[in-house]
């Protein structure tokens, strides 16, 4: 890579200059956003973009498309800090499109009026040591996503941390091929949701204090589908956060309480996590029908949606403290989901004020199992509950807490190659 660095701007207009390998970065100055800005318009494939220690001011987005090789670096993920809390226009902070082989490390993402940082389009895309997300808890005029690569392929994020997102602080959407490693999300309404997203590795991740810790998510109306999931080695903590998304959306019906939440998933293998705290059900499993019963619209329209979770494998986790208190409030004082549930539930007689941590909804595809939706083995601490949502919904209502029917091995998931980010040798 060539290396090219930027003094900082003086003046109003602003200067810069170009200086060989070793020479200072841009560091914050009177308009940063003009400084930053206009290194990107003049940047060259392969070149590194250097940001010194220090808080830059922005107040539109920084905006970079169409590179090769373009690698973006602070000088630390406490050091460096991008401050959009000043920002006038745009859908994103940091926004990049249609890139190859680019890399964002050792930085903060603060406050942006859309999302936090947004790669799309793009093939090879590394993040890692970032944290991004806003000041204030538990507002729904943040931002959606912290970060958030979408419509790509060979994604990895790894020690980053997002927080306070609207709706998902590390958001994997519509991408081929991902790895979510060794990072931190708190404070989200979902802290990792990786939807309609295939082949894809989330493990030894921290999700605390969420509404829903990690989420792995069909929808319809979008140009791709997913599958092939693996969730491994996570602490899954204390996500009882309240609701605080747009409750239009499908994210904003999770309820508080939810460790790990698959919504019309396939094929995804849940293993070796450890789930702690978490006040509704540590481990869902439910179709799309529950979504369109909950907000009246019925089956989706997609043709090609697949609505079903099926070929979900949860095995070998432990479970500690989890459903203690399910169903919850949302800001507007409505019950959540999970209540409303669990009030039609007791209206057929059963009435549960604890709930067991692994659940199912018991949607199954004509002609398919319980074995070809979910198997369930060798968890620690754990029991199991159909909810019987069919009948519950119809008539036969049977919810019961007869693991039986899911005593099985399932499909496992590989693990994902990562030799497509051999082009990013972490720095030094």
């Amino acid at each position: 890579m060539r290396l090219t660095t930027f003094a900082s701007l003086t003046g109003l207009l602003g200067a810069f200059t170009l200086v060989g390998c070793g020479g200072g970065a841009i560091t914050p100055g009177e308009d940063d956003q003009l400084a930053i800005q206009t290194a990107f318009v003049d940047s060259v494939d392969g070149e590194v973009i250097e940001l010194g220690a220090g808080t830059f001011t922005l107040t539109d987005p920084l905006e970079i498309s169409n590179r090769t090789g373009i690698t973006l670096r602070g000088a630390g993920m406490n050091e460096t800090i991008l401050d959009f809390s000043g920002q006038e226009t745009g859908g994103a902070g940091l926004d990049m499109m249609n890139m190859t082989n680019v890399i964002v490390e050792d930085m903060t993402i603060l406050d942006a009026a859309g999302n936090g940082l947004r790669i799309s389009g793009s093939d090879g895309v590394v993040i890692r040591r970032v944290r991004a997300g806003w000041t204030n808890e538990d507002d729904v005029s943040n931002g959606k996503y912290a970060i958030y690569p979408v419509s790509s392929q060979n994604v990895l994020i790894e020690d980053c941390v997002a927080e306070n997102a609207s709706d998902a602080g590390l958001y994997v959407g519509q991408v081929q091929t991902c790895i979510v490693r060794n990072s931190v999300a708190r404070g989200n309404v979902a802290g990792i949701e990786i939807e309609n997203s295939t082949g894809c590795e989330v493990y030894g991740n921290t999700a605390e204090s969420n509404t829903g810790g990690i989420l792995v998510f069909e929808l319809p109306g979008l140009p791709r589908m997913g599958g092939g999931t693996l969730v491994r080695d996570n602490m899954v903590i204390n996500n009882n956060r309240v609701n605080f998304g747009d409750p239009t959306t499908t994210v904003g019906l999770v309820p508080a309480g939810s460790g790990l939440f698959l919504l019309a998933a396939n094929d995804v293998e849940v293993r070796n996590n450890t789930f702690t705290g978490n006040e509704g059900v540590a481990v869902t499993s439910i179709s799309y029908q529950i979504i369109g019963a909950l907000t009246g619209e019925g089956a989706p329209s997609d043709p090609n949606f697949d609505p079903y979770s099926e070929g979900i494998y949860v095995h070998d986790n432990t479970f500690m403290n989890n459903g203690d208190s399910p169903g919850g409030m949302t800001p507007d004082g409505m019950n959540d989901a999970l209540a409303t549930l669990l009030g039609l539930m007791a209206a057929q007689g059963t009435m549960l004020s604890t709930i067991e941590e692994i659940s199912w909804d018991g949607f199954l595809r004509e002609g398919d199992t319980a074995e070809d939706a979910l198997c369930v083995q060798n968890n620690t601490g754990a029991e199991f509950r159909l909810l019987d949502v069919p009948g519950l919904l119809g008539s036969g209502f049977d919810s019961n807490t007869d693991a039986g029917p899911h005593d099985c091995v399932g499909m496992t998931q590989p693990a994902i190659d990562e030799s497509f980010a051999n082009f990013a040798t972490p720095a030094d």
